[in-house]
């Protein structure tokens, strides 16, 4: 019968009695981080780390925080202390990349990954890391290679199996079968990479497309899928499987070849018709955003800003309507006291937010799946960007390849956002009749 796992109680209760074993305050650091007592468990790693400065584990740890509060160059160093004792820890040199490349050492960043494989070529975290660089720096060709680690890295969830059906990453010839493209990971990954499908299609096969349920009416007309049903429905008869977002790396995307006809997304007539009576015809150009994103996204504290923040962008000549899901009551008075009409509470799926967006002159959005769909619809779109973009938006530019309408504001340093606003705010001004 295996041991309970201590309780915070109990490791505070060691900590006092054993005050000099740096083991204690490792334990205690651990459980007060899993807790999000962030800055109590620097502490506590610092404590192990003063008794021994050797303990590789406690340095490693004080860096995954330091890195986590900004405080970049800190956690270089105490990954290199943590490399110094145990020159083979692969985390430690997988994180001393993630730190480096944030600091803008791309090269760098890119020696410690390959070293970190080369340390442990079956530890998954380096070659995630590897992906995520080459992709933002778009080297699509290697990228997507790299990319297939995802699964093994534990960030987007379990790879799924379905027995008795084969697995398609390319070569093997479609024409004449039947290929399940699975949904993964995110609405705005969905939204994306749903521009890939047509070209399944072109190779012969019959695609049955599975999508979250938010997503199934806006995707039941997009180009090249046969049939499209919800995750947890029924599936029809296929032989062959890809996840969406391993369509590029089976296609062979680059940068360069990146599938773009024009908007591949539309809102549904009937939504359409019903949005344009609700809202009634503007008299002002009218400009749909959000300001925040799920809460549940791992990144989601440097990608959202505070709506506090964003009203700098409520410019007197224009009609904005706030797409925003979930708002909360202080966010919602904000609105009112601007005069913004607040329809996103109203939004029961994609296809009412793609009605919303057809009736809009212009999109501004932070990163998230409104911007998708946005860009999959050819709006005109104002995206604010964190200083390091996820790696969809590549490392710099303010164009992005994926949807050729988007404009880019980079440049918001740990959720400091004014200076974003205020070019987005400046650019805004030609563009409002008074």
């Amino acid at each position: 019968m295996s041991a309970a796992t201590p309780t915070l109680g109990e490791l505070e209760a060691a900590v006092r009695r054993h005050p000099r074993q740096p083991q204690n305050w490792l334990q205690l650091g651990l459980a007060l981080n899993a807790a999000s007592r962030s800055a109590q468990a620097l502490e506590c790693f610092e404590q192990a780390a003063a008794l021994d400065p050797g303990f590789a584990q406690a340095q490693y740890n004080c860096g995954v925080i330091l890195y986590h509060h900004g405080r970049l160059e800190e956690a270089v160093t105490r990954y290199h202390a943590a490399l110094a004792r145990q020159p083979q820890f692969h985390l430690a040199r997988s994180n001393l990349g993630v730190a480096l490349e944030a600091m803008g050492e791309t090269e760098a960043a890119m020696v410690a990954y390959d070293a970190a494989i080369t340390d442990d070529p079956n530890a998954a975290s380096p070659y995630w890391n590897k992906a995520l660089l080459l992709l933002r720096n778009g080297n699509y060709a290697e990228g997507w290679r790299y990319y297939e680690w995802r699964w093994s890295a534990g960030r987007v969830g379990q790879r799924r199996e379905f027995p008795g059906k084969r697995p398609w990453l390319g070569g093997v010839p479609l024409r004449g079968k039947t290929i399940l493209l699975h949904a993964e990971q995110g609405l705005g990954d969905m939204i994306q990479f749903a521009r890939f499908i047509p070209q399944v299609a072109a190779l012969g096969a019959k695609v049955v497309l599975e999508c979250f349920t938010p997503l199934t009416a806006l995707f039941q007309n997009v180009a090249g899928a046969e049939v499209v049903v919800g995750v947890g429905d029924p599936l029809p008869v296929f032989e062959l499987y890809c996840p969406l977002m391993s369509l590029p790396l089976a296609l062979g995307a680059t940068l360069e070849s990146i599938p773009w006809t024009g908007a591949y997304l539309g809102a549904p007539p009937e939504r359409l018709a019903a949005w344009r009576e609700r809202l009634g015809a503007p008299r002002r150009p009218r400009v749909g955003f959000v300001w925040k994103g799920n809460p549940r996204h791992e990144g989601d504290s440097a990608r959202s800003m505070p709506l506090a923040v964003f009203k700098g962008l409520l410019h007197a000549g224009a009609e904005f309507l706030s797409l925003q899901k979930n708002a909360t009551d202080a966010e919602r008075a904000l609105l009112d006291e601007h005069g913004v009409k607040h329809v996103g509470h109203l939004l029961e799926d994609f296809a009412d937010t793609a009605a919303v967006l057809e009736t809009c002159d212009q999109v501004i959005s932070v990163d998230t799946s409104l911007a998708h769909l946005a860009g999959a619809m050819a709006k005109p779109l104002w995206v604010l960007l964190p200083e390091r973009a996820d790696w969809r938006w590549l490392k710099e530019g303010e164009t992005s390849p994926w949807y050729p309408t988007a404009r880019l504001f980079r440049g918001a340093r740990q959720g400091q956002w004014e200076d974003v606003v205020e070019r987005a705010a400046a650019a805004m001004q030609p563009l409002m009749p008074f």
